[in-house]
Parts: structure tokens; C-alpha cells; sequence
């Protein structure tokens, strides 16, 4: 990887050469080897620059989905080791649903283990920062291997590493953890393919095998893609260059390796992969979404705007204020998924330019481009609707998510390209100077713009804003234009310059560039709270009882998003998050040792079961029934209903700081237990049936509604309980032929027995369990045990482990 230019040189210089052989015993140091050195530690400094605040608790990141679900529930799974137990089952949500076998957690992701350090809120920090490192080297080793210099490298893995769309992952853990892998995966494939070994195949499916073992299935799709067309396209050219005979059979060939290779790291993931398959067949993605779900935060064209400039639509936060102008190209959300695609103008600049000088794998970049389009597109072409119309996207959500391949394919690209600049390549850069430009022409004169009405008009009219708020994002959009115009300058200025002064200056002055370039990026997609933002209140957390175990709220007003009260307690400004947390939204309460039932299925991987009560509760609802709630929260042992205060009385009440507000209330009602006896048994043949008879009759709090024939149940009770993640004791005592209602989810791996002797669990008021007791005193227990998990874990154990053994031991080498 030495460049021609340099030559070994020594880490020291004796006189003579007698003195040099006998004392020293020189070593050449490898130019290259220092360089690479110093390009990870220059970008280790700079990530850890970026995210200090973090690094040393100070604050942490809370946008989005990390509040409401990961940091919560990430908090579950760390509760249920520590009480000794595999987590199997989480007691938490909806009545109780899988665990482990749900990829939402990653459980068998190794890195997840870091929750478990004691402090928590450390280990939670670093689960999320050691994927940044783990992707600036990642990317850096990639493009080195691919005989870049360390300069065009460096400048490659900091566009990936800190660009828009990689750290527009951070809320979305899923993803981050199965992205950052990415790089590494292909560095070894490709490595594969050109030199075919036992280390590098070996290598190749471990690192595709984390990405397996998080389980994403979206990114792992797409690594899939990435490398198959990557096969195709070597065994194109390889067939034409080393004369391997026909081009068809010589693609095939490498085809039928990275199917191996997909084989062996299915292998290391199997303990994930085989029980998200089974878990899918049990939960809401075993039925198809409405198209309009499917469809839902598409891609839309506009957005490729931002890989010239990162704030064309808008920005995610300033001072934790969302303000987006573009919400209205994604009709029902109001933002994007990914909130920014921004890699930096350079990137974009040397991939569309390299238009003009054809290099080899442009055609492939290409295809990857119009790939990953069609696909993150959704919506905005026919595609999507026709694989729905076939059955074969009727459960992947969220299609920008696909841009992915198209962003990574374009980055590797990109740098190429500037290696290629920096050889003194003429044609390339004239090319990239007319880009560039080009766009800071347009910045400019929409800029000069911006100091006259007409902007203001103009923008308001394509964007669709009006009030106070528009004269904020007109005067954020003119400067914005300005910054675009003054970066864009600052680029011509650099690219002309290559070749004119001297290397090492031109690339410190390259390096500032970038991170001035993408900077304010990831601070806008990557706003942090302060570290009491993380800590509830006492005053909050009093207001439940402490025997938590016992029951579960219904957060009815989580439910209520579009109500006219939910719209006012949810356009606080910068005090939103600090609602969510005060509220206890959904799933915060987990943290507190709460258990919630009847809620939101935020990430559709919710038990078939569970799903259905909820739609009955909405059925019986608009019904008009006044106390529709009612037979719901006692047969799921809810004692509390969530609802909203007043929001004037509670603004006047805080003297108008909401940070400080609490918007919810607790509403008490009957305290039903979570197991009892049923005093009648009423037969339904169905879900709709179910609801029938709720809207029209009223019956006992402690009705059993069951799919067998119904019988006249003995009164009984419960003597005691015990539980713990996966396990349940009940003592229980029967006048006679009784009915024991259990309020947890039914799913087929719980085993109930009566006495040791083992039950069949029948399903009770559509959403949970109940067994016939016989008469007497008697001992129930039930347990959860995942058999898909534990044998294929024994699988994942294997192949990891051979495939460690072959990447480690020595390989002997030919003299």
C-alpha cells in the first residue's frame, strides 16, 4: 500500500554500518503504516471531539425513538440478567411479549451486553458511541484496502462515519448497530473475491454475521444487494482480464461464494435469525400493512437536494426546536426518517463529476444508484405498489431507509475519485471545479435573492408556511443559502489549488474543510439532553403506587395524538421531550419499574393476540359505549387510566415553563388482579363476536370470555403469587370445578402445569390465558422457555467458533 514516491525509511541512523548491524538492527518503518496510524487516531479524536458531552455524561442523546422506547426497554433486558434470568419474556408491554426472540433488542448482539455494566446510563452511552469508532475504522481500513491513499481515506471514512445519513442512525438503534458492520463486511468480500482464502471467507461471514445476530432485516437486505452486485460486476471484468472463460459462468461462480458466505454468516447469527422467523409468524408482521403504512416516510425527491446542501429542507433541531419546512413532502409525518443524507459537498461533488472522465465502476456505481433509488423512492414511483400488489413488501416499512446502498456505494466512489485528484488528474478536476460551481453559482444568486421580498413570497408559496413560524424558517433559509454560497467557494478554492501548494498543507486545509463542512450537521440530526433529563423526578415517580409489580396503567393519552389537546401540549417548543418524559410516555415507564398494557405497537412486532384486544378496545370505543374502557383495564389488570390535565391550568399552574409541566393524571379504577377466578364464562366465536357482545351487554368484572363451550365456574382464590421474567407461582384453592384466568399474553412456548402435571392453556378474553382448576388447593406454575432460541443457539455457538478458528490460526505462508 506504500505509495511509489516513498521509500523505507529507518527509526534511526548510526554512523556506520558495523555500529547499525551490531547495535541496532534496523527495521524499515513503513511510511504507510504510520500514516494509517495517524489517520485513526486523528479520527478517533475528532468523533470523540464531536461527542464530548456525551463521552463524559454531561448529557446524551434522546431524539426520537431513544426516549419513548430504546432507552427503556434496554433497561428491561438489563433488569431481567441481573435477576438471573435469560430474557425470554418481557413482562413490560401489552401484557407481557417475546424478548429475546424480537430483534428490536438485540439481544444476542454482543455489544448490547455493554447495558450491563453497573452503571447503566454509561453502558447505554457507549452501546451507542462505539459504533461511531467502529465505523470511521471500519470505513477507513475498507478504502485502504482498496489501495487509497491514507489522505483520500481519511477523507472517505470521516464522510461516512460523521456524515447525515450514518448518524441519522443513532435514533434508530437497529440500524446503527447493523450499519457500522458494513464497511467491514465488504473490505473482506471484496478481499475474498479478488484473492480467494480460508481467513479472508472466514472474516467475511463473522462480520456479516454481527450484522445477522442484530438482525435488522432491512440492512441486512441491503449488504446483501450491495455485495451480490459487487460479485456480478467483479466476475464481469475478471472473466475479461484474466481470461476465466465465459463472463456468465465466471459471475456465477461468485455469486454461488457470497451465497456461502450469506450461508455461513446465517450460521453465526442463527440463534437471532431462525427465532425473529418464528417470532414473525406469531406477531403483527405475519399480516400485511395497509399500503398507506408501507408507504410511509417514501423517499421524496427533494430530498436528493441535500447532498449538495444539508438544509435544504429544513433543519431537525435548533436549540431543540424542529424546524422543518419540508414536513409537508411526507404527508402524515411531518419529518423525514433519515433526518439528513448530507456527506459533504466534496463527496458529492467528486461522484457526479466523475461523470465526465468515465472511470471503471462508474457503471456499477450506477446501477447502484438507480437501485436504491427505486427502492427508497416508494411511493413516488410504481415500484412499490407493484411488489405490495404481489405480496412481496407488504411488511417492510419506512422505504427511505433504502437510500443506504446508493449514499455508501457513492462515498466509496468519491474517494476513489480523490485519490485520483490528488494524483494530478486534470480532466477530473475540471470537471469537479465546473460542479461545484455550478451549485455555488445557484447559492449565490438565491442567496442575493434572500435580501428581497420576492424570496420571502416564494418560499412560503413552495413550502406551503404561513404565521410567525415562516418568517423564522425564511430568515434560517436565507442564511442557509449564504452558507451554501461561502462553503461552495471555499471548495473551488481547494480543488483549484491541488497541485499548487504544498501537499501536506492543501490536505490539513482539506481536513479543516470537512469538518467545518459536515459539523453543524451532526450536532442539528444529533441534539443532547442534559443528564437530569434522564433522572425522574420523586415527585414523579410518587405518584404510582410502590407495589409496582402488582398492576399496570393504560396510557389512554398516548393514543390521542391528533386531539386538540395532545397538539397543545406537543408544540411547546423546546420543552416536547421534557412532556414525553414528565407524561411517562410509552415505554418510559418501564424504567420505572411500570408496567404498561393496551398501548401502541410502536415498532409492529406486537403478539397476534395482543393486537387484536387492542383493536376490540377501539371497536367498542366508537360504539358509544361511555365506559368503553372499562371491562378492558379489568381484564388486563390496568388500575390506572392516563390522561391528560387540563393544558391552560397546567401552563398557569407552572408560570408558562412547561419543561416543568406534568400533563398527565392518574385516574383510579377497580383494582383487578392479574390472576383470579371467573365467576362466568361466556363463549365467542370470534374477535367481532367479542366485541358484540361488550357493545351490547354489561357483565362482571370478572368475566372470562373463551372460544370452548362455557360452564357454570366454582368460585375460588388466590392464595399467593410469585413471579419473576419467565416464571409464575400461583397457589390457588377451588371451590369445585373452577376457572383460573391468568392475564398474560398467550404464546405457544409457555408451559402451565397443575401440581406437575402439565395444561393446556386455553386463550381467555381474547388476549390472555386461563386454565380449569379442578377442586381443592393446588399449585400452578408457568413457565416461558424459547426452544427455537435454545437450539439454535447451539448452532450459532458452532459456527462462530470454527469461523474464528480458521480468521485466528497462523496461515503458513510460502517463502
Amino acid at each position: 500500500l506504500r505509495s511509489p514516491q516513498s521509500k523505507p525509511k529507518h527509526w534511526c541512523s548510526p554512523r556506520n554500518s558495523a555500529t547499525r548491524n551490531h547495535l541496532y538492527n534496523p527495521r524499515p518503518v513503513n511510511p504507510a503504516r504510520r500514516h494509517d496510524l495517524i489517520a485513526l487516531a486523528i479520527l478517533a479524536l475528532l468523533a470523540s471531539a464531536f461527542f464530548a458531552d456525551v463521552l463524559a455524561g454531561v448529557s446524551n442523546f434522546y431524539m426520537r425513538d431513544l426516549t419513548r422506547y430504546y432507552y427503556p426497554a434496554k433497561q428491561i433486558l438489563r433488569e431481567i440478567v441481573q435477576g438471573g434470568e435469560f430474557p425470554f419474556w418481557n413482562r413490560s408491554f401489552g401484557g407481557g411479549q417475546p424478548l429475546a426472540a424480537n430483534p428490536e433488542h438485540e439481544v444476542f448482539y454482543p455489544l448490547t451486553w455493554l447495558v450491563l455494566l453497573p452503571s447503566y446510563d454509561l453502558g447505554y452511552r457507549l452501546l451507542i458511541l462505539i459504533h461511531i469508532y467502529i465505523g470511521l475504522f471500519g470505513m477507513y481500513a475498507m478504502l485502504r484496502s482498496m489501495e487509497i491513499r491514507p489522505s483520500a481515506a481519511f477523507v472517505g471514512a470521516l464522510s461516512f462515519g460523521l456524515g447525515g445519513l450514518y448518524l441519522s442512525y443513532i435514533n434508530l438503534l437497529p440500524i446503527l448497530f447493523c450499519a457500522a458492520w458494513l464497511p467491514l463486511t465488504c473490505l473482506y468480500v471484496r478481499r475474498f473475491l479478488i484473492t480467494p482464502t480460508k481467513r479472508a471467507f472466514a472474516l467475511a461471514s463473522l462480520f456479516l454475521g454481527l450484522q445477522f445476530l442484530v438482525g435488522e432485516p432491512t440492512t441486512v437486505m441491503q449488504t446483501g444487494l450491495l455485495i451480490g452486485m459487487y460479485a456480478l460486476y467483479r466476475g464481469w471484468y475478471d472473466a475479461r482480464e484474466l481470461g476465466e472463460g465465459s463472463r456468465i459462468a465466471s459471475m456465477l461462480v461468485r455469486v454461488f461464494w457470497i451465497a456461502m458466505i450469506s450461508v455461513a454468516a446465517m450460521m453465526v447469527g442463527a440463534v437471532q435469525f431462525f427465532s425473529a422467523l418464528d417470532h414473525v409468524g406469531d406477531s403483527a408482521r405475519s399480516r400485511p400493512f395497509e399500503f398507506s403504512l408501507v408507504s410511509a416516510w417514501s423517499l421524496p425527491w427533494a430530498k436528493y437536494a441535500e447532498l449538495m446542501y444539508p438544509n435544504f429542507l429544513g433543519h431537525i433541531s435548533i436549540n431543540r426546536v424542529m424546524v422543518y419546512w419540508g414536513g409537508g413532502l411526507y404527508p402524515g409525518m411531518g419529518s423525514p426518517f433519515l433526518f439528513n443524507i448530507y456527506c459533504g459537498l466534496l463527496i458529492t461533488s467528486l461522484a457526479i463529476a466523475s461523470a465526465f472522465v468515465r472511470p471503471r465502476g462508474g457503471r456499477l456505481v450506477l446501477l447502484l444508484v438507480i437501485l436504491s433509488s427505486l427502492l427508497a423512492l416508494g411511493a413516488h414511483t410504481p415500484l412499490l405498489k407493484i411488489l405490495y400488489d404481489a405480496g412481496i413488501a407488504t411488511s417492510i416499512r419506512y422505504p427511505e431507509k433504502f437510500i443506504m446502498i446508493a449514499v455508501f456505494a457513492m462515498i466509496v466512489f468519491a474517494t476513489q475519485m480523490l485519490d485520483r485528484l490528488m494524483d494530478g488528474d486534470r480532466e477530473l478536476r475540471d470537471a469537479v471545479l465546473g460542479f461545484v460551481l455550478a451549485t455555488t453559482l445557484v447559492a449565490i444568486v438565491i442567496g442575493i435573492a434572500g435580501f428581497t421580498p420576492l424570496f420571502g413570497k416564494t418560499f412560503s408559496k413552495i413550502w406551503g408556511v404561513s404565521g410567525a413560524g415562516a418568517k423564522r424558517m425564511i430568515h434560517l433559509a436565507h442564511f442557509g443559502w449564504l452558507i451554501a454560497a461561502a462553503r461552495g467557494l471555499i471548495l473551488f478554492a481547494l480543488i483549484w489549488s491541488v497541485g499548487r501548494i504544498k501537499r501536506p498543507i492543501w490536505i490539513v486545509a482539506l481536513v479543516a474543510f470537512i469538518c467545518l463542512d459536515v459539523g453543524p450537521v451532526v450536532h442539528q440530526i444529533n441534539p443532547r439532553m442534559p443528564r437530569s433529563f434522564f433522572v425522574v423526578p420523586p415527585a414523579l415517580n410518587a405518584k404510582f403506587p410502590a407495589n409496582r409489580n402488582d398492576y399496570r396503567i393504560f396510557h389512554e393519552s398516548d393514543w390521542y395524538g391528533q386531539e386538540e389537546i395532545a397538539k397543545k401540549y406537543f408544540s411547546t417548543g423546546d420543552a416536547v421531550y421534557w412532556i414525553v418524559r414528565n407524561g411517562m410516555y410509552p415505554m418510559t415507564p418501564a424504567g420505572q419499574h411500570i408496567r404498561t398494557v393496551l398501548e401502541r405497537d410502536y415498532d409492529k412486532t406486537a403478539l397476534l393476540p395482543t393486537i387484536d384486544l387492542i383493536d376490540s378496545v377501539w371497536d367498542v370505543k366508537r360504539s358509544g359505549r361511555t365506559d368503553w374502557w372499562q371491562p378492558f383495564v379489568t381484564m388486563s389488570n390496568a388500575w390506572y387510566r392516563v390522561v391528560y390535565k387540563p393544558f391552560d391550568e397546567e401552563k398557569k399552574r407552572v408560570k408558562g415553563n412547561m419543561k416543568r409541566a406534568d400533563p398527565v393524571q392518574l385516574l383510579e379504577v377497580e383494582h383487578s388482579p392479574r390472576y383470579y377466578f371467573a365467576d362466568q364464562l361466556v363463549t365467542i366465536v370470534d374477535r367481532n363476536d367479542f366485541v358484540g357482545k361488550l357493545r351490547a351487554n354489561s357483565y362482571s368484572s370478572r368475566v372470562a370470555f373463551v372460544y370452548t363451550p362455557s360452564f357454570v365456574p366454582a368460585s375460588g382464590n388466590v392464595r399467593g403469587v410469585r413471579e419473576t421474567a419467565n416464571y409464575a407461582s400461583i397457589l390457588v384453592e377451588s371451590n369445585g370445578r373452577g376457572y383460573l384466568v391468568m392475564s398474560i399474553t398467550p404464546h405457544k412456548y409457555w408451559r402451565v402445569t397443575i401440581d406437575g402435571r402439565p395444561v393446556q392453556p386455553r386463550v381467555t378474553n381474547i388476549a390472555y390465558q386461563g386454565i380449569e382448576i379442578p377442586p381443592g388447593k393446588h399449585h400452578v406454575e408457568m413457565r416461558y422457555r424459547n426452544d427455537v432460541i435454545v437450539k439454535s443457539s447451539f448452532a450459532s455457538c458452532a459456527g462462530t467458533l470454527a469461523l474464528l478458528l480458521v480468521a485466528i490460526l497462523p496461515v503458513r505462508r510460502r517463502r
